[in-house]
């Protein structure tokens, strides 16, 4: 096949979509039959994709276009003689022009469950894009049974078209250094909690820091780390929280990390914690039982589907019970143990080779649709 690919997601610092598209590339299956042109607004970014001549770049424009003009008017016309059997649109929304089959990843449906997250104009235009992306395309990829029950009810005469492929943990973070040397090198003494992510109100931040405050006195050496730029809309500082609660010399909020860093802190972190009263998959979840960290996880989907028996689960907006989980598995060596065996093995379930593979095949049978 000859598969396009908006891969504006690699450029700049990649994140969640960014992740799912590299790891995806880089785990494409060796058909010897494809090639994959990836598509970028502006200059390619070193080191973008794959060294593989399977997958070539196509940078389109100088780069400062708008992101909707450019994949909505630029896309279309630059592809038109590709001479294209299928799209795959990795990020929520396709070109609606286009006339070849498009695949599109829904993350998640937060447009529509948390429309308060998002400024007012720019959610009704996420909306409206997601809408007419997902009935203008050939399949709908979701990275979760809940996911695909959620886009399957939100519009319901796409339905049949909507695909479950789940994703795979953290096949593209360098390899993780032995715990004594990444606790070294971030200057860790006691108990390391970790959480990483976006910030936003959904993430429960507030409910953390208060759990935390419960922790110290029993460990005045913990330290929690809090990985991800803050996004929230409204914007709320977190760290003038935490210094309402004299956490000050407790609590880092590191913004984005080098991913040789995030490895590091993998490796250093005694727990992580992944508090969300709203999530399409939960990456960094998966992420932390693949890295054998012993998982704190909000007991909603899709990280109770995603995690199942692997963590403790709690009520995300509740910070006693945040803290008493975290304390269990600070103290309890039997219950560590046993959670890092289910941990690995429930990781073990998830691959991205696998994720590639059932990927090619929708894209296949959307091209054999046409």
């Amino acid at each position: 096949m000859r598969i396009g690919v908006d891969a504006r997601e690699l450029q700049g610092r990649p994140t969640g979509a960014g992740r799912y598209l590299r790891s995806l590339l880089r785990s494409w299956p060796d058909t010897g039959e494809d090639v994959l042109f990836a598509y970028f607004n502006g200059p390619d970014p070193a080191e973008a994709v794959p060294s593989d001549t399977r997958i070539e770049a196509r940078p389109l424009g100088d780069g400062q276009e708008r992101g909707l003009a450019w994949q909505q008017r630029t896309l279309p016309a630059a592809t038109a003689s590709e001479g294209l059997d299928v799209f795959l649109a990795p990020a929520y929304t396709c070109p609606l022009r286009m006339q070849i089959p498009r695949v599109t990843a829904v993350h998640d449906l937060s447009y529509f469950a948390r429309p308060d997250e998002f400024p007012l104009l720019d959610g009704l235009r996420r909306r409206l894009l997601v809408s007419a992306s997902v009935r203008a395309s050939a399949y709908t990829l979701a990275c979760s049974a809940f996911t695909r029950r959620e886009i399957a009810g939100h519009f319901p005469d796409a339905a049949t078209r909507v695909v479950e492929i789940p994703l795979g943990p953290d096949d593209d973070l360098p390899q993780a250094p032995p715990r004594h040397e990444a606790r070294a090198r971030l200057g860790v003494s006691g108990p390391l909690l970790l959480s990483v992510g976006t910030l936003l109100h959904r993430r429960c931040i507030p409910e953390l820091l208060r759990a935390v405050a419960k922790l110290i006195p029993r460990w005045p050496d913990l330290r929690l780390q809090v990985v991800g730029e803050n996004r929230t809309h409204p914007y709320r500082d977190f760290s003038l929280l935490a210094d309402e609660l004299d956490l000050r010399a407790s609590v880092d909020f590191l913004g984005y990390v080098s991913e040789t860093a995030l490895a590091d802190r993998y490796a250093a972190a005694d727990v992580a914690v992944a508090l969300s009263e709203y999530e399409g998959f939960g990456m960094p979840a998966l992420e932390a039982l693949a890295r054998g960290v012993p998982l704190v996880a909000s007991d909603r989907p899709a990280l109770n589907e995603v995690v199942g028996q692997a963590a403790l689960l709690v009520e995300p907006r509740d910070p006693a019970a945040i803290a008493e989980a975290v304390s269990e598995l600070l103290s309890d060596e039997a219950l560590r143990g046993s959670l890092l065996a289910r941990g690995r093995a429930r990781a073990a379930r998830y691959s991205w080779p696998e994720t590639a593979r059932r990927t090619r095949e929708i894209l296949r049978a959307a091209a054999l649709r046409a």
